[in-house]
Parts: C-alpha cells; structure tokens; sequence
C-alpha cells in the first residue's frame, strides 16, 4: 500500500461512522491532510466509497498521496438484508439496531488491515470505540474525530458528570448547564437521549472515559473563531489537546469536489446539482433561504405541511430539500408559493448552495457539519434542532455566536419515532422566523463576519493550518519515540 519513497510521510488511516454526516467530514479531512504531507487512506465501506470516491480520485490524480480502501460491511452476518451499507440509506429505522451490528463486526477487518499495512496514526470516529482499541499490539497512536464542536462536547460532558437535568420538576423547567465558561441554559426537552432521566447514563459514562483514555488527542472540525473558549475548556477538562482543523468543507474547491460531494458516484448527481444551481442563479442576491434537516431526518407528515406552508407564506424564494426521495408530492405548498419555491428530494449539493450569492439564510436541523458549512459561507441560519446534540448547537449559534435565530422547537423527536412526534413549529411561526432572519441587517453582519473567520482560519498562518501542523508534528513525533 506504500512505498519505501514515501516512508517520510505520516501514513494515516481515516475511519467514519457510515452515514454521511461523519462520512463527509471525514473524507474532507483526510484530503486536508493529505494537502499537507500526509500519506492517507480513507476506510470507508463499498457504498460510501462510490459515493466518495470522486473528489479523492482527483485529489490522487493530481499527486496528493491519497486513497480509500473499502471494507465489505457484514450485513448478513447481522440480519441485515437488502444490502444497505449507509446509515440514511436504511428503508425502515427498524433496521438501525441490525445496521450498529453490521457496523461493529467491522472491527476485525479494521484490525486485520491495520496488521497488514501498519500506519503511523488513526484517526477515528468518536462513535466507533473498537477502532480506537484494534490492534492494540502495534501501540499506533489514535486521534479521535469528535463529530460535533466543542461547545456540544462541553455540555455534554457536563451533563452525564453533574446530571442537572435531574434535578427540576418538568421538560420545560430550565436549567443551568454548570461548569461552562457562558451561562448556558437549557430544558429536558431539548436534551440528547444519553442525558435525559432514566437512560443508562452509566454506559455513555463509560464510553466516554474510555475514549478519553484511548486518544491521543480530540481532532474537531471547528475554528477558533466559532469556539475558542470552549476548545480551552475541554481540552483542560479531558487533558487531551484539541486539534481544530476547519472548517473542514472549504477543502473543496468550486469545481467538481464541492458540486459531487456527496453524491458523486450516484447517477443524476450532476444533472441535479445543474438544476438546483440554475434555479438559484434565475434569483436575486441574499433572496433564497435554504432549507435542509440532513440526512436522517424523517419529519411526521403533519410537521412537513406545516413547514412546507410556511415557507411559501414567509414571502421568500426558497430551495427546501426532502430527505426522503419517496415523500408525496406537496401540490398546496407549490400553488401557495407561486413558483417561488424549489423542491428538491434526496440530495443538494449543499456547500456550493450556502456559496451562491443569491442564498440569504439557511433553515437547518443544527446538524455540526451544518453549522460549520453556514459559518464557512457566512450565512446566518433559522435554527431547528430534531434529536441528539443538535440543541445543544443551537445554543451556540443563537445565546453565543449571534450568527443564528431559533425557529421555535422547544422540543425534538424521537430518531425513528417521528411519526408520533406531531407538530413541533408551525406555518405562522415559520413564516415569521424566515422573513426575520432574511431582513436582519445585524445577523447577516455577525454572519459574514463569522464567515471571514472561517476562511482566515485555514490559510496559511490561521489558527486551523497551524493545527493541522502540529498535529501532524505529534504524529512525526510519537513516530520517533515508537508511539
């Protein structure tokens, strides 16, 4: 897999969460680092390496040291039929608790790959525990990639060690999130699953200790401009250095890397892309709110019609993906928008949208890969948090950054159970946070003011191109010392 020539090089093994909110920022990371000297190989499985695989073709081809290798999932060892090897590509969310198997069982094949082409470091998805610990003979030191920001982290680790939430009487009563830098409040009702009463904190307890132990360091897609503090914070609250890289999206450029990402190896990729990018360049600058809640969220129908209404009430051109490519069509919301709307089901290319001039907000599920691309485009968000640490985000983006307005969620779903969620914002409450956020002069400012951080922070000298060194220069080091 390497040559003796490139023995100068950090060999670097990549290895996501198969789902493309980690997939993707994982694939921008290796090519990132592969920018600057690495020798890197992306561990994905066959479906996201199609899906991926261009952008890392072209960054090989023009002689970046760079690669996937593609792992067979053991779908059918798990009960899992059908051959679906990413998590938004489940057909049911009964299918999730088979698919964690499948993802487990990974773990000998990683072993066995990193037994017969050492590496020099891995960086791993903080939910895939069993990568940090395979092969533990060879003594390689792992880097964990954290998914989500330190703000998130911070509240998270404050929550499972003090369990605040447990100690107010309803969903809605808030609290005070102890030990941060910011007073930071929030309620049960808008806390992740492992933090809520009567989980088994214990069990995220742990597995958090374990990966603090295990890592040599917490690699994070974020810049100092967006949380400082918070980078501080933690890395003095696990002892472990921060290593915030990005945002890690403006890695691609304008061309194919930004137009396929995603998307690149599935047919129609492009055709919709043109489509989309097309429609945006018929529009006004700062005239379109976009609208995307990633590639997990299922909304109940009722919750579809009530956004879908809103839009087209809120007076603004709006783009709004569907996740779901089966969704029904949605003929009162055309006709109310009056042709002022595209809807797009599946896919976007999202990176290139938040670029386009004539984008002026973006209604997002607070998602962290979401987050740092409005940063990195300097577009100021609506804020709708569904499930995990997407509250959390929130409280970032509008009590902290000021780069963001809540649309009104004061509650989530459960993540396959949202059909039983009903109607957490409606159209009203829609229409007036969209017209609210594209007519605020002061959040469009802080917003492209966010956005100018973002790209000093990885040019040369910036606080993320620094980091990326001196990671690099652990790994240059522990390689010395033998780890």
């Amino acid at each position: 897999m390497w040559s003796s020539d490139d023995a100068a090089a950090p060999r670097m093994y990549f290895i996501p969460f198969p789902t493309p909110g980690h997939a993707l920022p994982m694939s921008d990371l290796a090519r990132l680092f592969a920018s600057r000297g690495a020798d890197a190989t992306l561990v994905l499985t066959h479906a996201n390496a199609a899906r991926l695989g261009g952008p890392v073709a072209r960054a090989a081809a023009s002689g970046l040291r760079i690669r996937v290798h593609a792992l067979p999932l053991p779908a059918e060892a798990a009960g899992l039929r059908g051959g679906h090897e990413s998590a938004d590509d489940l057909p049911t969310r009964e299918d999730a608790g088979p698919f964690a198997v499948a993802v487990d069982l990974l773990a000998p094949l990683f072993a066995d790959l990193l037994r017969r082409h050492p590496a020099d470091a891995v960086v791993f998805d903080g939910v895939l525990p069993w990568a940090a610990t395979a092969a533990p003979e060879l003594g390689i030191p792992r880097y964990a990639f954290t998914g989500t920001g330190c703000f998130a982290l911070s509240v998270q680790r404050s929550l499972l060690l003090h369990a605040p939430q447990e100690r107010v009487a309803s969903p809605t009563e808030p609290f005070l999130v102890p030990g941060l830098p910011d007073a930071v409040r929030l309620t049960r009702s808008r806390l992740a699953e492992a933090t809520l009463p009567g989980a088994d904190s214990r069990e995220f307890l742990n597995r958090m200790f374990d990966i603090e132990r295990a890592t040599a360091g917490w690699v994070v897609n974020s810049f100092a401009g967006l949380e400082e503090r918070y980078m501080e914070h933690y890395e003095k609250d696990t002892g472990k250095p921060v290593y915030a890289v990005g945002p890690v999206c403006l890695v691609n450029s304008d061309g194919d890397d930004v137009l396929e990402r995603g998307r690149g190896g599935e047919t129609g990729a492009a055709e919709e892309a043109a489509r989309v990018l097309g429609w945006l360049d018929t529009k006004p600058a700062r005239s379109v709110v976009y609208v995307c809640f990633g590639s997990l969220t299922r909304f109940p129908r009722e919750q579809v019609a009530e956004l879908g209404m809103g839009l087209a009430h809120s007076g603004a051109n709006f783009v709004w993906v569907i996740g779901d490519k089966n969704a029904p069509p949605l003929p009162d919301v055309d006709a109310a928008a009056g042709g002022r709307g595209l809807v797009v089901r599946g896919w976007a290319p999202q990176v290139a949208v938040l670029r386009h001039a004539a984008v002026g907000a973006f209604v997002t599920h607070c998602g962290w890969g979401a987050v740092t691309e409005a940063a990195a485009a300097g577009v100021p968000v609506v804020t709708w948090p569904v499930f995990a640490e997407q509250f959390y985000n929130e409280s970032l983006v509008v009590g902290i950054t000021g780069t963001g307005v809540g649309a009104g969620a004061e509650r989530g779903y459960v993540w396959g159970g949202e059909e039983q969620g009903g109607v957490v914002v409606g159209r009203e409450k829609v229409a007036e946070r969209v017209r609210a956020a594209m007519s605020d002069v002061g959040l469009r400012r802080r917003a492209g003011e966010m956005g100018e951080r973002a790209r000093r922070a990885v040019e040369v000298g910036g606080s993320s191109y620094e980091a990326v060194g001196a990671l690099l220069d652990d790994v240059r080091r522990r390689r010395r010392h033998g780890g």
